[in-house]
C-alpha cells in the first residue's frame, strides 16, 4: 500500500462515494500496473470477492521461483527476502565477451530513458541495440540468458549494450515502471511491467563503474563474463523499492555490459 500515490487513493475514495462499480474502479486500476493484491486491499469488502484478474499472486509467485535460484553455481548475493539478487561469475566466455564489445561500438547511440528516474541528467552512456543486428553470437547469448532465468513470458524484450567512457553514469534508478504512472501506460499496455533484470560485465579493466544497490549498501565490481539477475517485483508482483541501484561513474578506461529485461506478457 505504501508504493500507492496518494492520488490514486483519493480517486478510489472519489469513486466509491460517487457510486461507481467496483468492478470498473478495480480494472482501472488494473490497467495502470496495480496488482490484485493492491487492489483488494484498496476496494476492501467493497469488491466481489469472486472478482478474478488475468495474472493473480501465483502468477508472481511462479515468475519469483526462477531457474536461476537453484542454479548451483549462482551466488544469492542479499541473504534475506529484501531482494532475489543472484550472481554467476564466468557466464559468458572471454571471447564471447570480446565479440560482443567488438560488435557494438561501432553501432552505439545516447542511451534513452524508460525505466523509474530518480533525478534529472540520470544517464550519460550509450546503448547498442543488439539484437537488431541479426547475429548469432547475440542469439546464442540471449538464449543463454532466457535459459538461466526460464520464465516461460516475457522474454522477446531486446538485448543491448551499453558503454560507459570515464565520468559516464547511471544514475540511481529503478527498471520497473511505477503503476499508476504515464510511463506504466506507455511502456506496459502490450508487454506488461518489467520483472527480472540481466546484466552480464564484458569487460573488467576500468576503475570505478561498480553497479551499487544502495539501499541495500551492496557494490559489485565489473568482472569479465560475470553475470547478474535480480526480480525487480515482489512476490505478489509489487514494484521492490530496494531493487533501486546506480551505475557508477567509470574513473579510468571504459566499461561495457549486456541488459535484457523480462515482462510479464508475451
Amino acid at each position: 500500500m505504501s508504493n500507492v500515490a496518494p492520488e490514486w487513493k483519493s480517486w478510489v475514495v472519489k469513486c466509491l462515494l460517487s457510486g461507481q462499480s467496483t468492478v470498473s474502479i478495480a480494472q482501472t486500476l488494473y490497467e495502470n500496473g496495480f496488482v490484485p493484491s493492491v487492489i483488494r486491499t484498496l476496494l476492501g469488502s467493497n469488491l466481489p470477492p469472486n472478482i478474478a484478474f488475468s495474472h493473480e499472486s501465483e502468477f508472481y509467485r511462479a515468475l519469483a521461483n526462477a531457474a536461476i535460484i537453484n542454479n548451483p553455481n549462482a551466488e544469492k548475493l542479499v541473504s534475506d527476502d529484501r531482494i532475489q539478487l543472484h550472481a554467476i561469475d564466468g557466464f559468458l566466455t572471454k571471447e564471447e565477451c570480446e565479440g560482443v564489445i567488438q560488435l557494438s561500438k561501432d553501432k552505439l547511440a545516447p542511451s534513452k530513458l524508460a525505466g523509474a528516474a530518480s533525478s534529472d541528467n540520470i544517464r550519460t552512456s550509450s546503448t547498442c541495440e543488439l539484437a537488431f543486428l541479426n547475429n548469432p553470437l547475440v542469439e546464442a547469448i540471449n538464449t543463454k540468458i532466457v535459459n538461466a532465468l526460464q520464465l516461460g513470458v516475457g522474454e522477446k524484450e531486446v538485448i543491448q549494450a551499453q558503454h560507459y567512457n570515464v565520468g559516464e553514469y547511471y544514475k540511481p534508478h529503478y527498471d520497473f515502471f511505477p503503476p499508476g504512472t504515464p510511463q506504466y501506460k506507455a511502456h506496459c499496455a502490450a508487454r506488461g511491467q518489467r520483472s527480472w533484470t540481466c546484466m552480464i560485465y564484458l569487460n573488467e579493466d576500468c576503475d570505478g563503474g561498480h553497479t551499487r544497490f544502495t539501499k541495500l549498501k551492496l557494490a559489485i565490481k565489473p568482472k569479465i563474463g560475470k553475470a547478474l539477475f535480480w526480480n525487480n517485483l515482489l512476490y505478489d508482483g509489487q514494484p521492490n523499492l530496494n531493487s533501486i541501484h546506480f551505475a557508477e561513474p567509470v574513473t579510468d578506461g571504459n566499461k561495457t555490459v549486456i541488459t535484457k529485461w523480462f515482462r510479464t506478457k508475451n
